[in-house]
């Protein structure tokens, strides 16, 4: 089962054009593998992946990670409910919430619950509830990939957080991103995801994070680093540059 995975993302990539994944054998030994990954685009490599996969094996415990106190999911909203209530709130400008009630609203296939309410945005960290949209096979691969895929979600945005201010429009791009996963996933089961952003510097905004089943068990660790920069006024071809 995999274990780590270690991605560089080399050059924006282009969501309107195929992707050439091509794998290649580093390592088979008798408790670990490893496989590298190369992505393409016109011929391009655009993302490189390490994946590391080992047999399971039993070996010494321990966690001194604690999960933070924080509601339940079943206490916090959910995104639509959240979206909802901002259309209704008259603390809201009504040309915002015409615009929003106007704006096609697509549920992501992941669930999210956030732990602190608009008054914590400008921190430099994030802990919310997520977990997958319907059931999932028991396939701990297929588990993992989609953990992995939320992972990404909204990780890097937060070493904007102290950032943020009415007007200011920024980008935020990825540059790397790990993790490591310690124990069995179920992603179609609440997750508690804890972010924090110890540093940004450079236009490169840095962020750990760490997820916890219910039970309090520490069963991923991951990094990440950003592009992050001010937008600005951009010719025909919209793809910043790296």
């Amino acid at each position: 089962m995999v274990h780590s995975l270690h991605a560089i993302f080399l050059v924006a990539g282009d969501n309107n054009i195929p992707i050439i994944y091509q794998v290649h054998r580093a390592r088979d030994g008798s408790s670990f593998a490893t496989r590298k990954v190369e992505a393409k685009q016109k011929g391009l490599v655009v993302f490189t992946l390490i994946a590391s996969f080992q047999k399971e094996e039993v070996g010494f415990e321990h966690q001194a990670a604690i999960m933070p106190d924080v509601p339940p999911p079943e206490q916090l909203l959910n995104l639509e409910e959240i979206r909802e209530r901002r259309l209704t709130d008259p603390r809201f400008p009504s040309q915002y919430r015409n615009l929003a009630a106007k704006k096609k609203f697509i549920p992501w296939p992941i669930e999210m619950r956030f732990c602190e309410g608009s008054a914590s945005q400008h921190k430099p960290s994030l802990n919310y509830w997520f977990r997958a949209r319907g059931k999932l096979s028991d396939d701990q691969a297929l588990h993992r990939c989609v953990v992995a895929y939320a992972s990404d979600l909204l990780f890097s945005g937060v070493s904007l957080n102290p950032h943020r201010e009415k007007g200011l429009k920024t980008y935020c791009l990825s540059l790397d991103h790990s993790i490591w996963f310690h124990k069995p996933v179920k992603a179609d089961e609440w997750m508690l995801y804890v972010i924090e952003s110890p540093s940004a510097h450079g236009g490169r905004g840095f962020v750990t994070g760490r997820m916890f089943n219910r039970q309090g068990e520490l069963i991923m660790s991951l990094t990440q680093e950003a592009l992050i920069r001010r937008e600005k006024p951009r010719g025909p071809n919209p793809r910043p540059k790296l």
